[in-house]
């Protein structure tokens, strides 16, 4: 983090230099920690903890692109994203990362969490559901549409499409099984 021991400046010199990767928001870790696999995981799930855990009380999960981001990897985030069971007030203090809550259904659904090494997070088809149903603007869509890619391998095609069949009435679900079957295999 900047300023333990190294200012937000140097840091970027660093990650540019490639002695550091950013991994989210102020978060840093050296090159040689493991990036992919369960090591990649761990240090994921473990910057989404520190961002979130101080902010956010009650139940909540990581959802959408955050949680995409810690099931599969990738670029840095610039927000985070949480379903929280009641409301919260953004912090006065500015995160490092944009902080986008939702107060849905989702924290409070055990069948819909999973927890990746302490991290509550949206299941990977709840994630999946969530980002086919509320693409946003062009980026945000087009962010969204490389995530649900990444996850489609971790999913079972037969219960994702149960799935969005049984929520056929939700908001945003026609064009959300409309996209689906455009990425599934036939």
């Amino acid at each position: 983090m900047p300023g333990l021991p190294y200012a937000g400046p140097e840091l970027q010199a660093m990650a540019r230099s490639g002695l550091v990767v950013h991994v989210i928001g102020d978060l840093y870790v050296e090159t040689d920690q493991g990036q992919s696999g369960a090591a990649g995981l761990r240090l994921r799930a473990a910057a989404v903890h520190r961002l979130a855990a101080p902010v956010l009380a009650g139940r909540w999960a990581a959802r959408g692109l955050t949680a995409a981001w810690v099931f599969t990897g990738g670029p840095a985030l610039a927000m985070l994203e949480a379903s929280v069971e009641r409301f919260h007030r953004i912090p006065l203090q500015p995160l490092s990362v944009t902080l986008r809550l939702e107060q849905s259904d989702a924290a409070g659904q055990p069948a819909d969490i999973v927890h990746l090494h302490g991290v509550p997070c949206t299941s990977v088809e709840r994630t999946v559901e969530d980002l086919l149903r509320r693409p946003g603007d062009a980026s945000r869509a087009a962010a969204a549409m490389t995530a649900v890619r990444q996850l489609l391998p971790l999913t079972d095609p037969v219960s994702l499409r149960d799935r969005f069949e049984s929520r056929r009435k939700r908001p945003g679900m026609a064009a959300a099984r409309r996209a689906l079957e455009g990425l599934l295999p036939a």
